[in-house]
């Protein structure tokens, strides 16, 4: 299950990680989450891309956020085509980010839900990891979850 559980966390980072709504293209990588935060930025939609190399979210009127700490709590399950359906399991994992201290006072809570799904057809190594027999080589597979998150953001400047 951690190849999955993984793949999880690897959807999750599109949750995390951005730039600007502005200048997000139109891609696969992009996507738009809604989070409910304390003010000063209360309900808002955030464009994010996939980007792994920072944990940075901006919202639709172009405000910067700097993501503090995450705390993800979700359910994933694992459907293969014209074969079993694996969970739903549990998967929880926390984020901490942006490094240094200092920013007690300027912390805003955020929440939301993100759903992601990804499909793929099974390799070798997929069916030993999921115990399946070789009749299901090359059925596509759908992994897909639902994860609740609470999110202490820095918007720099305020």
């Amino acid at each position: 299950m951690r190849r999955f559980v993984g793949m999880s966390l690897s959807a999750l980072l599109v949750l995390v990680t951005a730039v600007p709504a502005i200048a997000a293209p139109d891609n696969k990588n992009t996507a738009e989450v809604d989070v409910s935060c304390d003010q000063p930025l209360g309900e808002a939609t955030v464009t994010i891309i996939d980007r792994s190399s920072s944990v940075t979210a901006f919202t639709a009127d172009g405000q910067v956020l700097v993501i503090k700490h995450g705390v993800f709590e979700g359910l994933i399950t694992i459907e293969v085509e014209g074969g079993p359906t694996i969970g739903p399991f549990p998967d929880s994992f926390e984020l901490a980010s942006a490094k240094g201290g200092g920013f007690a006072d300027q912390l805003v809570a955020c929440t939301g839900v993100f759903a992601f799904e990804d499909t793929f057809e099974l390799k070798r190594r997929d069916l030993a990891f999921l115990e399946l027999g070789p009749e299901f080589l090359g059925a596509t597979t759908t992994v897909s979850g639902t994860f609740d998150f609470e999110l202490e953001v820095i918007i720099p400047g305020s």
